[in-house]
C-alpha cells in the first residue's frame, strides 16, 4: 500500500512540474513581422522547435533555391533594430528571414525565417 501512495505522489509531482515547463514566450522575430512590415505570418519555416537561421545558413539556402530556379525574387527591408530578408519562390509563397542588427544570434526566442502573406 506504501509503494502505491508513492507511487501516486510521484505521478502528481511529475505532472505539475511538466506544467510548469510548458510555459512558452513569445517569438519576437514572429511579432517584429506583424508590427514592422505589411505581412502577416502564416506559418514557419521549417520546425517552430528549431533555433534561429545564422545569416551565413540562410545565404546557403538562397543560393540552392537560386541555384533550382526556385526563387522569382529577392528583398530587403531595414527597420531599426531588424532586417527583414523576403523571398518570393515560384510558387507565389513569400518567405522571410528576420534578424536583430544589434543582437545577433538568439534574439527571437524560437525560429526567425517564416512563411508570409501580405495584409
Amino acid at each position: 500500500m506504501r509503494t502505491f501512495f508513492v507511487l501516486l505522489l510521484m505521478i502528481y509531482f511529475s505532472a505539475a512540474v511538466g506544467e510548469e515547463s510548458v510555459i512558452k514566450t513569445e517569438n519576437l522575430c514572429k511579432k517584429a513581422i506583424s508590427e514592422k512590415t505589411e505581412y502577416q505570418v502564416s506559418g514557419t519555416y521549417g520546425s517552430p522547435l528549431e533555433s534561429e537561421w545564422h545569416p551565413a545558413a540562410a545565404y546557403v539556402l538562397l543560393k540552392e533555391m537560386y541555384r533550382f530556379e526556385v526563387l522569382l525574387k529577392e528583398f530587403q527591408q531595414k527597420s531599426p533594430p531588424w532586417r527583414f530578408e523576403f523571398v518570393e519562390m515560384s510558387g507565389g509563397k513569400i518567405m522571410v528571414f528576420v534578424y536583430h542588427l544589434e543582437q545577433k544570434f538568439n534574439y527571437c526566442d524560437g525560429p526567425n525565417a517564416f512563411y508570409v502573406k501580405k495584409t
